[in-house]
């Protein structure tokens, strides 16, 4: 039965189908699979449900944060691993936290200009996996001192503004810059924390989340 008050899409309309994530756990319950296979998975479950034949993608076009030397462009690695064949490219890229969103954007930036029909996109992320790293001298040897390993999350935190732009953080202190910006008062904060804690209980109770 089809909706009368959408219009059927057009030609040239460019739809978003077959949307799907990995399940949800407690802290840590995936911290032992690498981030290719948690996109694997997927992308082999959206091909089987979806119906439709590796042949016809065009690309995989997938946004991460922390990406591993283990898995270099992403998208291609995923592609391969589910099985797509060679024939199916792929591409990382990097918006930090609107990663995922920026692959979907960009997916649709393709099929607008012709350059393909059809994208998988979104976004994946390991950040239990993602590595501590020491500075690039070793490569060339090290002849005294000591090595330190750097974590590659505070890294990232703390270099994302570039040498002009110093950020001490990320994504927390950018909420609290945007509390004092748009004058965001703690009462309207937590009554949108207890709305949307008694939305996720209503969620829970009527069975909405039970299929993920």
């Amino acid at each position: 039965m089809t909706d009368s008050r959408i219009p059927a899409p057009a030609d040239s309309d460019i739809v978003l189908c077959a949307p799907l994530r990995t399940p949800v756990g407690a802290y840590g319950v995936f911290s032992g699979i690498p981030v290719q296979d948690l996109a694997s998975t997927v992308v082999k479950a959206v091909v089987e449900r979806s119906g439709i034949s590796p042949d016809d993608i065009d690309d995989v076009i997938l946004g991460q944060v922390s990406p591993a030397g283990g898995a270099p462009a992403l998208g291609r690695v995923v592609a391969l691993d589910a099985g797509l064949g060679d024939s199916v490219p792929g591409m990382q890229l990097d918006r930090r936290c609107g990663s995922g969103l920026q692959a979907v954007a960009t997916a649709a930036a393709h099929i607008a200009c012709g350059a393909a029909d059809l994208v998988i996109a979104g976004g994946a992320e390991s950040m239990s996996t993602t590595e501590y790293a020491v500075d690039g001298s070793i490569r060339w040897g090290v002849k005294g001192g000591d090595l330190v390993l750097h974590d590659r999350l505070a890294q990232g935190r703390e270099t994302a503004g570039g040498r002009n732009h110093p950020i001490p953080g990320g994504m927390i202190e950018t909420a609290e810059n945007l509390r004092e910006q748009y004058s965001l008062s703690r009462e309207a904060q937590d009554a949108l924390a207890a709305r949307s804690q008694q939305r996720a209980v209503a969620a829970q109770e009527q069975g909405l989340f039970d299929a993920e």
